[in-house]
């Protein structure tokens, strides 16, 4: 039978041993049997390794990824063919929600750069790039920013994202409902339902505005993210958790006559009733037909007090609920020794919401002195630049200091 290998390279081993012990006993035989000895140690390693030579392993070299730029451009040129052909693809993937996006809403001049790689390649081939992308809504400027935008390991586009400071249009951020009429577009994420609730503030809105104020040719856009409003404005985190809604011009600018939509936030508006959601799309809308987020001559008690003034016009809701948190202060604290001023009109304020309560009552104290038509002309002649002392005395005959006399001995009597 045959030897297991294994016991083999075990009695060779054993055989140099007793080759040792044997040779102390002869010192004449020490020489020869070290030699003897090296020799059989080295036959033995050979054994052990299987009689050849032994070479060492090469590391072996991860494969190299890399992305497929030219896939990422083609994606991105039938995107824009897409746009500009008005298709409308069956898919679900990013690039095919984009098309049929922008064709609701009416996207022209759509273009797409490929910039850069952003960050490394994964191991499956999908990376990110910065793409420099441009559009134009009907009725606003060419819109140009950098974007990211990811891509499979094909090329093919699999979403799109902002860098914080960057905007990110709805187009582009998943699955809209539109709706429009000649004064109102409206871009909603969310369900057909709930767009429908949209569209018809909106309507709503314009006509109330248009009761106080002339708006000769009306435009009221209102966008409506999924979830806040901070990538679509490109703020930071948290910036806009408590604000119902923000009117801003489309590039974020502050140039006079530049185009305006109002961004609604889902999650702070969503819990309000009915009427409660007129008024701020109401309110909002009279900063839109006024073009208050470019005029800075106004002081910002006038701006949102008389924005209030108009959505809350032909309200028949208490005063506990129209300035309720502005009421409580004064129960506590006493009325204010001022108009609210920029300062008092933080987002992150702990009081932010008393701040409108306030400049509403003081707008409602003028419309009572002097009359509504007295209240729009003073509006509108500080958004002039005329000076606001000198607005006051034209339209009702006093400044600044009687009317916040007025004004606190208001709130003293409805708190009591």
């Amino acid at each position: 039978m045959t030897q297991d290998p294994e016991e083999a390279d075990r009695s060779q081993v054993r055989t140099v041993g007793s080759l040792v012990s044997r040779v102390r006993a002869s010192p004449a035989l020490i020489g020869a049997g070290l030699v003897l000895v090296m020799l059989l140690a080295g036959f033995v390693g050979w054994r052990l390794t299987g009689g050849g030579e032994y070479v060492a392993p090469t590391p072996t070299a991860a494969p190299v990824v890399r992305a497929d730029t030219e896939g990422a451009r083609a994606s991105l040129e039938q995107l824009v063919t897409g746009v500009r052909d008005g298709a409308e693809p069956d898919g679900e993937d990013a690039a095919s929600v984009a098309v049929r996006n922008a064709h609701a809403i009416g996207v022209e001049d759509v273009t797409a750069r490929y910039v850069a790689e952003s960050g490394n390649v994964a191991a499956d081939g999908s990376w990110t790039a910065d793409v420099e992308m441009s559009w134009r809504t009907p009725g606003d400027p060419v819109l140009t920013e950098e974007l990211k935008v990811g891509f499979d390991a094909d090329g093919a586009i699999t979403g799109f994202s902002a860098a914080q400071g960057t905007r990110l249009p709805l187009w582009l951020s998943g699955p809209v409902e539109v709706r429009r009429t000649d004064s109102t577009l409206v871009v909603v994420q969310a369900s057909a339902d709930v767009a429908d609730r949209y569209a018809e503030l909106a309507t709503t809105a314009v006509d109330e505005v248009r009761k106080v104020i002339s708006w000769d040719d009306p435009r009221l856009v209102l966008e409506v993210p999924a979830t806040g409003l901070e990538s679509a404005l490109g703020a930071q985190p948290g910036a806009y958790s408590a604000v119902a809604a923000v009117t801003a011009t489309v590039d974020g600018s502050t140039k006079a006559g530049t185009p305006l939509h109002v961004w609604v936030n889902q999650g702070v508006i969503g819990d309000l009733d009915a009427p409660g959601a007129q008024v701020v799309i109401t309110h909002e809308a009279t900063h839109a037909a006024t073009d208050a987020p470019t005029g800075t001559n106004r002081p910002m008690w006038l701006v949102e007090g008389f924005a209030d003034y108009v959505a809350l016009r032909d309200t028949t809701l208490p005063l506990s609920k129209t300035a309720g948190q502005i009421l409580a202060q004064v129960r506590e604290n006493g009325p204010p020794d001022h108009l609210p001023g920029k300062a008092e009109f933080n987002t992150r304020s702990e009081h932010f919401g008393a701040e409108y309560e306030a400049a509403w009552l003081a707008c409602e104290v003028l419309a009572e002195a002097g009359g509504e038509q007295a209240l729009v002309d003073l509006y509108e002649e500080t958004g002039r630049g005329t000076a606001l002392e000198k607005a006051l005395r034209t339209s009702f005959g006093f400044g600044e200091d009687e009317l916040t006399a007025r004004w606190r001995a208001h709130l003293s009597e409805s708190a009591a």
